[in-house]
């Protein structure tokens, strides 16, 4: 056989085995996608249960909640619910996380110079209202846990906690109920139980109760209305994250710290500040205008504001170098109410009122009233009254203003907006055009301007001529009264505790 014969022969060979081979290759590959298909199809599967499973354990928390808030909140003393069948684990995790609810700076007065929102406990002007831990029933399957834990439901997957459903956490206007709902009990369970909440203890009543005395000063109960610094809530809990979730979404209160390591989150829930008496704020020590509403209508906001200057000096010309303001600088804004005497400040004579406002801006207001309040000497100490807010006070012309009428502001540089038109608050009057001339109120004009500082803001004073006139400490403000807003005027909470066990 020649070598031709040979190569045509082995050819023709290798082409039939090509053909085989290749016919072997494309029923393997078949096999390997159809077997990947099969196993991508099997884990999508699987996921889509998983989710699906998931899904109706949150569902089934949601119900559990609201039979746990029928318990705990409500006129039943025991629930039953079917919980459903489920590859995942329930578990009753007594004394899992915490709440502190912290009155800070309750008194209002930075003396024991802490004025801060930090929650340093009992004994320096904060008070731990409430302490206790919160409980947790908890559904898990794999990596996920779906919680009931104070009255909210919480989804705790890949280190982040969502919240699920809100927690028993309630505003209405200016009151702020907190039933802490608080878990008991150590059963768990799988497959289709059947959890059962009874009512472990009464209702206990935290706040209000006037039967309780704030730790540091016995004169002060646990009423309301709340008043003086902050409320602020502490949560320590694995799903603290979906705490600070609803407190910044759902509350009117602002997160303010959050520990990782700890696992807490805090929220600052702010209260009305100080009503009635007050003491004559200085440069170094204002008084805090705390939750007040912008508002111009008859009953709301800025109420009442009055207050009681006494002279250092006692001879015949008392008041003779009286120049003294309060005002209030914030966010570059500015506003003065200036009180300077014309005469020799003697029994009888007046002084003059100014008031200013600037909002940062390239103009300013100004307002003045001569002989606007006079020096009473009927009394054994001269004073003057100063009624600003209410009928019986000064009419006042709108006009330029320099820094001579002034102390703590200077408008020399800016030139006086004409015209003027109050606009910028729910009753206010935007059919009346102020002009050079135009008269108002001093208790009109002062209640506009406070309501652009609000709702929160330091009040300061501070006398022209080096503090020779106005006696500070004996004087006084005889009383501030206004509402609130975005506040906590009443406050809410209560203990109640259910046991929870499955069958």
């Amino acid at each position: 056989m020649s070598r031709r014969d040979i190569s045509e022969k082995w050819t023709s060979r290798s082409r039939g085995m090509s053909s085989t081979v290749g016919y072997v290759l494309i029923l393997g590959m078949v096999v390997i996608g159809m077997t990947s298909v099969v196993a991508l199809g099997s884990v999508a599967l699987e996921d889509t249960e998983r989710q699906s499973t998931l899904e109706r354990a949150e569902q089934s928390m949601a119900q559990f909640d609201s039979r746990a808030a029928q318990v705990a909140l409500g006129a039943e003393s025991l629930q039953e619910l079917s919980l459903g069948h489920s590859s995942g684990n329930y578990q009753v995790v007594e004394g899992e996380g915490t709440i502190t609810v912290t009155h800070v700076n309750h008194d209002g007065d930075d003396s024991d110079g802490d004025d801060d929102k930090t929650d340093d406990g009992n004994y320096d002007d904060d008070e731990d209202i409430y302490s206790g831990p919160l409980g947790a029933v908890v559904y898990q399957n794999g990596d996920t846990e779906i919680a009931y834990q104070g009255g909210g439901v919480w989804r705790h997957q890949d280190g982040n906690t969502q919240m699920v459903s809100p927690p028993e956490f309630h505003y209405e206007g200016s009151t702020l109920t907190l039933p802490v709902v608080t878990v008991t009990g150590e059963d768990s369970a799988s497959g289709s139980p059947t959890a059962v909440v009874e009512r472990a203890t009464s209702t206990e009543t935290i706040y209000p109760n006037s039967n309780t005395d704030y730790v540091d000063n016995s004169t002060k109960q646990y009423t309301n209305p709340a008043s003086n610094g902050q409320i602020i809530v502490t949560i320590q809990s694995e799903y603290y994250q979906g705490w600070e979730e609803y407190f910044n979404s759902r509350t009117e209160g602002s997160v303010i710290d959050v520990d990782h390591g700890a696992e807490t989150v805090t929220a600052e829930l702010i209260t009305l500040g100080h009503q009635g008496e007050f003491n004559l704020p200085s440069e170094d020590n204002p008084f805090q205008v705390r939750g007040l509403e912008p508002s111009m209508q008859d009953g709301d906001g800025l109420k009442d504001l009055a207050v009681t200057l006494r002279p250092i000096d006692r001879t015949q010309d008392h008041f003779s170098s009286l120049d003294w303001s309060m005002y209030v600088h914030s966010g570059g804004q500015e506003m003065e109410i200036n009180l300077k005497m014309q005469g020799s400040g003697g029994c009888g004579d007046a002084a003059d009122l100014t008031i200013y406002y600037h909002d940062g801006g390239e103009t300013y207001q100004g307002w003045h009233a001569e002989n606007a309040y006079t020096v009473d000497c009927s009394g054994s100490t001269p004073k003057i009254e100063l009624d600003l807010i209410g009928d019986s006070t000064p009419s006042m012309n709108y006009e330029s203003v320099t820094a001579s009428n002034l102390v703590a502001s200077n408008p020399n540089s800016i030139s006086l907006q004409d015209p003027v038109v109050f606009d910028h608050f729910e009753g206010d009057n935007a059919d009346v055009t102020y002009t050079v001339g135009s008269d108002a109120s001093a208790d009109l004009i002062i209640r506009h301007y406070f309501n652009h500082f609000a709702p929160t803001f330091d009040l300061r004073s501070t006398d022209g001529n080096h503090g020779n006139s106005v006696n500070e400490p004996s004087s006084n403000g005889n009383n501030i009264i206004y509402t609130g807003s975005d506040v906590i005027t009443y406050l809410h909470v209560s203990e109640n505790e259910v046991k929870v066990r499955f069958e």
